[in-house]
């Protein structure tokens, strides 16, 4: 029989799990563009969830610090299969904009709130050295979930030949994850106080606060906001590239049905990539160890990624789309490496009470760079080019670093 340690870990884990099974998410961009719309408008309806974050993250991480963070995270999936059914049913921008509402709703219940829950039992069992690695093998198990998430929806769009109905099979993962939620124990619910204006304005005042407290904490939301927020909106934009390759690609000449080409190459791109990403997140301690510095590590991984969307940019102007999708591999290598490592920096220097409403200011400031920047994207992707679009990421990343450098920050 599993010990308490090994089971919390197990429910960590297949939460992670679960909530990866998204087997919509290779095929979004592709989802879009098949119901009409074009790259700007899908820019417009990712900046909708980002702007819809924006207003909800904070309410929603001082509802899960105040009223109970199991709560919030039910309440969470219940969202995210509105939102799946909408997708399914319907297939034009008017109604995805609604449907993109309810996204961004689960998401803003989630993002924090699960994050201050294993950081608080980590405190509990005296595990606090241990967050880096700790978080980097729950956010493996959650890789292994997207990795056999992208087989299955290639199976899926590759028999049924409709992107559609993967909304409708996400379904059944996040009713598990739900059912999941209700079996966590109540103590990590944190110290619930009722959700009154008092309660709720000393609980915001009592947050910020630690960005004044702890030294180098405001630069590490702002430099872990953009980064996360780049990679959100970019990596989306592989789908596209793979359906191009799919398209030119002589080993799958035998396949005459686009749909099922595409199915085909993006399951294995996309297997391959969460694989690697699961093998990054458990590496990141090590590799963290092997720089010999957190914060030198944090900066070394944010540069190789700016260096990346340059080398996005030249492969995608020279019309060389294997050596793209192979930098898209390393997208993933180095964000699941950096991650844990900034849940570990900020999760030391946060009060336990506090942090889903601090992650949630990480994501709601995440969030204020999607809103702007992926219409940006969009918009350059449409009108020059998707190698511009990542070209302007790269300048912008180089500039977001050179100010807001980790390893600069006060002792």
């Amino acid at each position: 029989m599993l010990d308490q340690k090994k089971l919390m870990l197990l429910r960590f884990s297949s939460y992670g799990f679960l909530k990866n099974l998204k087997f919509f998410e290779p095929f979004l961009y592709l989802f879009f563009l098949a119901n009409g719309l074009n790259f700007t408008q899908i820019g417009i309806l990712i900046a909708i969830r980002e702007i819809s974050t924006i207003g909800l993250e904070l309410p929603t991480g001082v509802f899960a610090d105040l009223t109970g963070r199991r709560r919030a995270m039910a309440a969470s999936f219940f969202s995210y299969m509105i939102s799946f059914s909408a997708f399914y049913y319907f297939s034009t921008f008017l109604i995805f904009i609604p449907a993109m509402l309810l996204f961004a709703m689960g998401d803003s219940l989630r993002h924090g709130t699960h994050k201050a829950m294993i950081m608080q039992y980590l405190d509990w069992e005296g595990m606090e050295d241990q967050r880096v690695r700790y978080y980097g093998k729950t956010r493996a198990a959650s890789r292994l979930g997207s990795a056999l998430s992208a087989v299955i929806a290639g199976a899926i769009v590759y028999y049924v030949g409709d992107y559609n109905v993967i909304f409708l099979a996400t379904i059944i993962p996040y009713s598990f994850a739900f059912i999941l939620m209700l079996t966590y124990p109540k103590e990590l619910d944190g110290e619930p106080m009722g959700a009154s204006i008092a309660s709720t304005w000393n609980h915001l005042r009592n947050s910020f606060k630690q960005l004044y407290k702890h030294s180098g904490l405001g630069k590490m939301l702002v430099n872990a906001s953009t980064y996360d927020s780049f990679f959100r909106i970019s990596k989306d934009y592989l789908s596209p590239i793979v359906e191009s390759l799919a398209m030119a690609l002589p080993i799958l000449i035998f396949i005459d049905d686009l749909h099922q080409r595409t199915a085909i190459l993006v399951g294995i791109v996309y297997f391959f990539v969460y694989i690697n990403s699961f093998t990054s997140s458990i590496k990141s301690a090590s590799f963290m160890e092997k720089i010999g510095d957190m914060e030198k590590a944090l900066d070394l991984l944010y540069f190789v990624m700016a260096l990346l969307f340059s080398v996005v940019a030249l492969t995608l102007q020279l019309d060389l789309l294997i050596l793209t999708v192979i930098a898209f591999f390393f997208f993933f290598t180095l964000y699941n490496l950096r991650k844990p490592m900034v849940i570990g920096y900020v999760g030391d220097r946060m009060d336990s009470q506090t942090r889903a409403t601090l992650f949630s200011g990480q994501n709601l400031l995440r969030s204020i760079v999607g809103m702007i920047i992926a219409p940006i994207l969009g918009y350059l992707a449409d009108t020059m080019g998707i190698s511009f679009a990542f070209l302007f990421g790269a300048l912008v990343l180089l500039v977001i670093g050179a100010l807001l450098p980790i390893s600069s920050r006060e002792p």
